[in-house]
């Protein structure tokens, strides 16, 4: 919205409207489909506004990769501390991204979405992603310091978790996040 005469500006409010107009944006559309124009629609700031706070289209994609990484950690770190060590927070995990897939307009995993429209290259996109497996790949073995194998159980866990992920967005069935759990108790079975 932009600012009425008499009105003070708020840098990070516009950058904030931005950032959410432009995931919401590059989700619904892809970010190669996506453009500046739509975005200064949606969040309605000028052109200007989003170069002069982002720099380019590129920018912006790391910007809105960057907050979402930002919250997913969070989102994960919240519902972690909340269960007991161990073998619940994994479960907690899995059930905290079982409620993801069941809301409306899930799209998948932003990370991913992203690299995978990033065509080969070796963009931030891609860097982002690998980054984003790296912190679930450490946060379960954190969680499974006292299991046989940490490090192999928790590659596998990333590979249920972004699986299930990937499944659930493309066969819309957020049914999936049970499906995934199921799987992930058998490998906590063999772990501990």
């Amino acid at each position: 919205m932009p600012v009425k005469a008499g009105e003070r500006l708020d840098p990070e409010a516009t950058r904030a409207r931005i950032l959410k107009a432009a995931a919401e944006v590059f989700g619904r559309r892809g970010i190669h489909a996506a453009g500046i124009n739509e975005i200064v629609e949606a969040a309605g700031a000028s052109k200007l506004t989003i170069y002069k706070n982002f720099g380019s289209k590129e920018g912006l994609v790391e910007a809105v990769l960057t907050d979402r990484t930002r919250r997913v950690r969070a989102w994960h770190h919240e519902v972690v501390d909340a269960a007991p060590p161990g073998r619940a927070q994994v479960l907690a995990v899995f059930d905290l991204i079982a409620t993801w897939y069941a809301e409306a307009g899930f799209r998948g995993c932003a990370m991913m979405n992203a690299a995978t429209e990033d065509r080969g290259q070796d963009g931030a996109p891609r860097r982002l992603a690998r980054d984003h497996l790296r912190f679930y790949r450490e946060l379960f073995e954190r969680l499974l310091a006292d299991a046989r194998q940490p490090e192999v159980i928790a590659r596998q866990l990333v590979v249920v978790l972004e699986g299930a992920t990937l499944i659930s967005a493309i066969d819309q069935d957020p049914g999936l996040g049970a499906e995934a759990r199921v799987i992930v108790e058998t490998l906590l079975d063999v772990a501990f």
